[in-house]
This record gives structure tokens, C-alpha cells and sequence, in this order.
């Protein structure tokens, strides 16, 4: 029920942090479009159900990290490849990597893309040591 109940925690943290960031992009192309930022054919809808798909895709595959025996190198390779791999997939579906842009912005944006979700993978990975560290001293002191 815990495995559960974290995955059910990261899932949404994760949804959440792909809409935060969604929404700072958006935010962004409307600045430099000078406010002509146009969604047609329901494509903010997809983008939406993509953002949802992105955090499901980042957010499942935590459970690795609760596994007894699991290496934490292990399961850190395939919690990123399974939501990277996944973020790719829909990001080529919903149009966040600007194909028709040409090859160097294409690269840009995945290098930015993994910088991004690096970023974040490290910035949870040091939240969780600090947490681990501050319960042993607490488990220590008594």
C-alpha cells in the first residue's frame, strides 16, 4: 500500500512540475511571438494530455527507488529512459521538438530537454539525501 501510495505522490508532483514548466514555455513563445501565440485544432488540449502523459511517464517509475535489493544506479537509468523515452515520444507527437525548424533547434531543444530534466532528477535525488540524513540524526539523538 506505501509503493502505492508514493507512486500515486510522485505521479502527481511529476504531472504538476510537466504543467509548471508547460506553462513557463507557453508563457515564453508568447513573449518572443509578441503575443501571437496561436493553438489550433485542439492542439493546447493535446499539449495538455501530453503534459499528463509526460508527468505518468516521469512519475510511475519512482517505485524503483522503494525497491529492497534495487541499485539506486539501476533504478535511476530506467526511471530516466522510461520517462524520457516517453516525453520524446509525445513531445514528437504534439510538436515540442520544432522539426521544421531544422536539425541545430531540434537538437537544442532535446540537449535543453535532458539539462531540464536532469536538473530536476538531481535537485529531488539531493532533497531525498538531505531528508535520509536529517531522519538518521533524528533515529541517532534518541
Amino acid at each position: 500500500m506505501k509503493i502505492l501510495k508514493d507512486i500515486i505522490k510522485s505521479t502527481i508532483i511529476s504531472i504538476l512540475a510537466s504543467t509548471f514548466i508547460f506553462v513557463i514555455v507557453g508563457l515564453v513563445f508568447d513573449q518572443v511571438g509578441k503575443g501571437n501565440f496561436t493553438l489550433t485544432d485542439y492542439k493546447f488540449t493535446k499539449m495538455v494530455v501530453a503534459c499528463i502523459i509526460t508527468g505518468l511517464g516521469f512519475g510511475v517509475p519512482t517505485f524503483l527507488y522503494n525497491l529492497e535489493n534495487f541499485p539506486m544506479p539501476l533504478a535511476s537509468i530506467i526511471h530516466l529512459g522510461i520517462g524520457f523515452t516517453i516525453y520524446f515520444i509525445v513531445a514528437t507527437k504534439v510538436g515540442w521538438i520544432p522539426k521544421e525548424a531544422g536539425t541545430i533547434a531540434c537538437v537544442s531543444t532535446i540537449a535543453g530537454v535532458i539539462v531540464v530534466g536532469m536538473i530536476i532528477w538531481i535537485g529531488f535525488l539531493k532533497y531525498n539525501k538531505n531528508l535520509a540524513e536529517k531522519m538518521n540524526k533524528a533515529l541517532e539523538s534518541k
